[in-house]
Formats: C-alpha cells, sequence, structure tokens
C-alpha cells in the first residue's frame, strides 16, 4: 500500500518536472520573439526564474559574461531531465 502511494507521488512529481521542462523552453523560445511585459511571457518569468536563477552564477562563471546568450536556462533544463531519470528509477525499484 505505501510503495504505490510513493510511486504515484512520485508519478505526479515527474509529470510536474516535466511541466517545468517545457516552461522553460517556451520561455527561451519566446524570449526571441516577445517583450518581458506581455503577459504570456511576464507569466513565464515568474514561473520558471526561481527554477533557472540559482544556475545563473554557474553559467557565468563558465563563460565569464562573454557569451551573448544565457545558458542558465540550459543548464536548469538538464537539471530537470536528469531529476526526472532519478524519480524514473526510484519509482521502477518500488514497483
Amino acid at each position: 500500500m505505501i510503495p504505490r502511494i510513493v510511486s504515484q507521488i512520485l508519478l505526479g512529481l515527474y509529470y510536474a518536472l516535466q511541466v517545468c521542462s517545457w516552461a522553460i523552453v517556451l520561455r527561451a523560445i519566446l524570449s526571441w520573439f516577445l517583450r518581458p511585459d506581455t503577459p504570456v511571457y511576464s507569466f513565464l518569468l515568474k514561473i520558471t526564474e526561481p527554477l533557472i536563477a540559482p544556475f545563473r552564477p554557474l553559467a557565468y562563471k563558465l563563460t565569464n559574461g562573454r557569451l551573448p546568450i544565457d545558458l542558465a536556462p540550459l543548464f536548469t533544463y538538464f537539471a530537470i531531465m536528469i531529476l526526472q531519470r532519478v524519480v524514473l528509477m526510484v519509482r521502477s525499484f518500488l514497483l
């Protein structure tokens, strides 16, 4: 009974991480076309910025600020992908 509940919680976490990864991809694409004050882009900024902000110092440190693009969303996306794999592995051990 308990492993089944934990398995369902992990599945929910997996889907939440999937939504976060799509929001980051959508934010990156829309940043080329929309201004930050548009409602859709502003909403994506509010959702994704707490996830991306911790990776900004790492991105700056690796590029020394020389690249004209922000690599923090890419690092965040990779971290989410790794977390998704870990969640799936833990869930497979429970089943």
